[in-house]
């Protein structure tokens, strides 16, 4: 058995197995509902720009209409399952640290979808 997981769930080491799930449950959770947001912002972009909006990134704003962006958005997303992964496994980076931070993001994704949302219904 690796020594960096606990002896019955594939956890990090002194977490007990029910936790270890839970965490790498609610990190796949999280993902998901990540990539969900990440089309969301596209979408969401995109209707602002047609309503006419301007993005306020200056270095998305030469990437936008290229598959860059799709590109780019999936790449992170494929860092984050590998961060899962490894995190889960082996315990390195911590999973309930890494749960934080994907709930972080989650919520500031949120906030830019819905920012853009209001921003193209207010163009309209």
């Amino acid at each position: 058995m690796n020594d960096a997981t606990n002896q019955h769930g594939g956890g990090p080491p002194g977490e007990r197995p029910a936790s270890a799930a839970r965490v790498a449950w609610q990190l796949w959770a999280l993902f998901w509902l990540l990539l969900v947001l990440q089309a969301g912002d596209l979408a969401s972009t995109y209707l602002a720009l047609a309503a006419g909006a301007r993005e306020g990134n200056v270095i998305l704003r030469g990437v936008l209409y290229t598959p860059g962006i799709v590109v780019a958005k999936a790449c992170a997303l494929l860092f984050l399952a590998a961060l899962i992964v490894r995190s889960t496994t082996l315990g390195r980076p911590a999973p309930r640290r890494l749960l934080v931070g994907a709930r972080v993001i989650a919520v500031a994704y949120l906030a830019i979808v819905t920012n853009n949302l209001i921003v193209a219904a207010r163009l309209r």
